[in-house]
């Protein structure tokens, strides 16, 4: 028998969304017994977190379209990642005989 999160992580994101809606749906109702309540609520919550992966790695590889100096059009790849803080200029240290009066 498969684990639940491995039946999950076999989910496209539209499976996994439309079970996690159908459990929210059926939990809002409150005509399921607690037992079936507590485990539907453990597969929602797998469901959620797999969804939030998926959409993290589409993210991910989504392109986004630059303009040129000229004009023209081209893709690069969305970079996630913070840009790196600007760094300060070395400060060099100035002899006083090299002050021009």
């Amino acid at each position: 028998m498969t684990e639940p999160s491995e039946d999950v992580a076999a989910l496209t994101y539209e499976e996994a969304l439309a079970q996690l809606d159908a459990l929210i749906a059926r939990l809002e109702r409150g005509d399921i017994p607690l037992d079936e309540a507590i485990t539907a609520y453990e597969r929602g919550s797998l469901l959620a977190t797999h969804c939030s992966a998926l959409l993290d790695r589409t993210e991910q590889r989504v392109t986004q379209l630059v303009v040129g100096g000229d004009g023209s059009l081209r893709e690069r790849s969305l970079d996630p990642a913070p840009e790196p803080a600007l760094q300060k200029p070395e400060r060099r240290r100035v002899d006083p005989g090299e002050i021009p009066f």
